[in-house]
């Protein structure tokens, strides 16, 4: 019997030593491999043939016209204003949304100016902000905490809302005569109807004093345009910016070939054919989900092929929209369902150009990439370079949602369908969207501004 265990135990040795073997030599070649690391980079995008602007997104500031405001209360409001824009808040706030400061100030050593009297007696204001609900956390309850420290006179009600809650309440208590202090940070083409409508305060006499020096030039540009715009007036001060880049698996395109990022759109869309070739499908990405987010896409584009995207078919327009019709061919699967949220698939090789996206939308971490990396390749930096090659805005009109309904349609119908185009195809689905603006504000607005859009008068504000 023991003869028998011992012979037992030794086959049971023998064979766990021959299962031990097959599974070291196998296991390379069966075991999953470790995700792949892939150096992924960020550049301003290519340039257009007649331009390389880049559009400016982002929130501005502006305090509501309500009734009797006293100059106590604006002085308390301007108080806000002038700390929100302060060198070290804006740093906070970039160190915790990704968005850029609109100044380069020292932030050690700034001084706040002092517009309301700490001994003055106490305002409270109701502050509106658009900013989404993991930046309010992040960012904007601490900044108010601090100054209510500071002011302990000023108490701030703040309240976190969609930008266009923001436009019917201010609206709806102006319309009121409501007599409460109202500070908003909005989004910079949704402060249109406000702006438009006269429900903003004229903040051109206290600009210089609420803003720090050393404004990007672009930004002081936009401001002094603004009284061209709306009627002398200066209904809005921007607050914090945003510019879409494109985002580059750079390992990708290196294993295909490709050694510099496309300057051009022609060479972006010999780039395409490379990947494709290499890869066997469509490795450009862009914002193809609807909404507003392609047609805020397609605006910058076209901008940069020389068109007014607001009229959809100048030259400029059918260009820029035949160009991107070629280059579609060649676009990942994935950019029917893209949006400004879109960023993720770099990382694992879903696609290597992610054409236009906005840096304070992505997670960098997520894609192992460091916001405050030193050098001419950080985030901030090449922010930077793209707002200075050019900065527009979008008019921000009244009827901006209708556009981008009727541009999205226009976009379906030139790419997404599938259906073979040609530069004379596309110019009639485009000339046909421009009367359906046109139709349209004729309907909901009058003759007057129908022809003033067919005129060209509503475009693309370059600064």
């Amino acid at each position: 019997m023991a003869k028998n265990k011992i012979i037992a135990i030794v086959a049971i040795v023998i064979v766990i030593i021959v299962i031990g073997s097959v599974i070291a030599y196998e296991y390379p070649r069966i075991a999953p491999k470790p995700a792949q690391k892939y150096e992924l980079a960020v550049y301003p995008g290519p340039s257009g043939p007649v331009n390389a602007d880049h559009i400016l997104g982002g929130c501005v500031l502006a305090i509501a016209d309500t009734a009797h405001l006293s100059s106590a209360k604006m002085a308390a409001e301007e108080q806000f204003m002038a700390y929100m824009l302060s060198p070290p808040v804006q740093y906070d706030c970039m160190k915790a949304t990704g968005f850029i400061p609109i100044s380069s100030s020292d932030i050690s050593n700034y001084h706040v100016p002092d517009i309301y009297s700490r001994s003055n007696a106490t305002v409270t204001i109701d502050y509106y902000t658009s900013i989404s609900i993991t930046d309010y956390k992040a960012f904007t309850q601490k900044a108010i905490s601090n100054f209510e420290g500071l002011y302990p006179n000023i108490i701030i009600k703040p309240t976190d809302i969609a930008a266009t809650s923001i436009v019917s309440t201010v609206e709806a208590d102006v319309k009121a005569a409501s007599t409460t202090p109202i500070v908003m940070s909005i989004d910079n083409l949704d402060v249109g109807i406000l702006a438009y409508g006269g429900y903003l305060v004229n903040l051109k006499n206290v600009v210089s004093e609420v803003t720090p020096s050393n404004v990007i030039t672009s930004i002081v540009k936009l401001t002094n345009d603004e009284a061209n715009i709306f009627g002398g007036s200066v209904p809005f001060i921007t607050q914090i910016i945003n510019t879409p880049l494109v985002w580059i698996n750079y390992s990708a395109l290196k294993s295909a070939g490709i050694t510099s990022m496309p300057a051009t759109y022609k060479q972006m869309l010999q780039d395409a054919k490379i990947l494709y070739k290499k890869y066997g499908r469509g490795m450009v990405n862009m914002q193809g989900h609807g909404g507003a987010s392609t047609a805020t896409e397609l605006y910058q584009i076209l901008v940069q092929f020389g068109g007014n995207p607001v009229v959809f078919n100048n030259t400029g327009d059918i260009q820029g929209m035949y160009c991107l019709y070629n280059l579609s061919k060649y676009f990942s699967p994935e950019y029917k369902t893209s949006y400004w949220a879109t960023y993720k698939g770099l990382a694992s090789n879903k696609y290597a150009v992610m054409d236009y996206q906005w840096p304070g939308s992505v997670n960098l971490t997520a894609l192992g990439m460091k916001y405050n990396a030193t050098g001419s390749h950080s985030i901030v930096n090449i922010s930077l370079q793209a707002l200075s090659e050019g900065v527009f805005i979008r008019d921000p009109v009244s009827w901006i949602s209708e556009w981008q309904v009727i541009m999205d349609s226009a976009f379906v119908k030139i790419i997404e369908s599938g259906t073979p185009q040609n530069y004379t195809t596309i110019a009639h689905v485009l000339s046909d969207a421009n009367a359906q603006m046109y139709s349209y504000l004729q309907s909901h607005y009058n003759n007057t501004v129908a022809k003033e859009y067919e005129n060209g008068y509503f475009k693309p504000i370059v600064v």
